[in-house]
């Protein structure tokens, strides 16, 4: 009913997928430990550690992609690998970048520390007993046993990260095993939430799309369904759909509020199906192009 990777995939897919993976981590290791010395505010420095291993995730998935590698637990094991190597390549350039900002001289290279693990973690050691910043008003620099837990922190979510990322990019597309090629996107629409959208699923999972049909054109202020189809253009018979459900509310202090619920991902329908959904976009977007000229006509006639 639903699509799942096959777990395929070969050794020079695989070499693929780590080159582009390694390729892009590193370069954005080189630039987190450029930044980090420059952010002085620890919420921000959070951000950019958060930054840091979504971005490696994402080459990683792209890795993946571009080496057609259809394993899950290999793209796990693979963002694991790769971004623990990245944070260990930001922490080599990190060190001298610190020196520099503490008016430090020396004549240390990244490259050679990277090389040579033990005089690095002399130096983290040193690095950990003055501390660089501070995370609390005082304005004393946080060493010691809380700028370990903060490190340890850092890594956890750096590799966190890059897991969750790898693991979105290489689901965001079903792959034709028959073609061996990644789908592409046939259509997309926005459509009003039904009622009981638990309902609308499991019509959907029993091939019942005239729930579907009966929807009415969504809009993007408020909340709505994201319908979406992918296929294989080269064969023209593999076909998903999937479907999100978005949520738009306010908070108690009128703050707008987003949240994404997937209803149903990559949900494996037939060629009629699909052109249901294709001729249902195109009814859609008919329905969007003569609702904008109203609207606008309106918003003329208030002023």
């Amino acid at each position: 009913m639903y699509y799942k990777h096959s777990g395929r995939f070969s050794l020079g897919g695989l070499l693929i997928a780590a080159a582009v993976g390694c390729a892009g981590s590193l370069i954005l290791a080189y630039v987190y430990a450029w930044g980090l010395p420059l952010i002085p505010e620890v919420h921000l420095a959070g951000l950019a550690t958060v930054a840091f291993g979504g971005l490696a995730g994402v080459s990683i998935g792209y890795g993946q992609i571009w080496g057609k590698v259809r394993n899950s637990a290999v793209g796990i094991a693979l963002a694991t690998a790769i971004s623990t190597l990245a944070l260990y390549v930001s922490w080599a350039a990190w060190v001298p970048f610190v020196l520099d900002s503490q008016h430090v001289e020396h004549h240390i290279s990244w490259i050679k520390l990277a090389q040579h693990p033990a005089a690095l973690w002399n130096l983290i050691c040193i690095i950990n007993q003055d501390g660089t910043w501070s995370t609390s008003s005082s304005g004393s620099p946080t060493n010691g046993l809380e700028l370990w837990g903060i490190w340890a922190v850092e890594a956890v979510s750096v590799i966190g990260m890059a897991i969750f990322a790898e693991i979105g990019v290489l689901n965001h597309r079903p792959f034709c095993e028959s073609c061996e090629r990644w789908c592409t996107r046939g259509a997309k629409m926005l459509l009003a939430p039904p009622a009981n959208v638990t309902q609308l699923k499991l019509q959907l999972e029993a091939n019942d799309f005239k729930a579907l049909e009966n929807l009415g054109t969504g809009n993007k202020a408020t909340s709505h369904l994201i319908v979406v189809l992918d296929n294989c253009e080269q064969c023209r018979q593999f076909y998903s759909m999937s479907l999100t459900h978005v949520l738009i509310g306010r908070t108690k202090l009128g703050k707008p509020t987003v949240s994404n619920k997937t209803i149903v991902q990559h949900l494996l329908i037939d060629a009629g199906k699909a052109e249901t959904l294709r001729q249902l976009s195109e009814k859609v977007v008919q329905a969007a192009k003569i609702a904008a000229p109203q609207s606008s006509t309106a918003a003329a006639g208030k002023k």
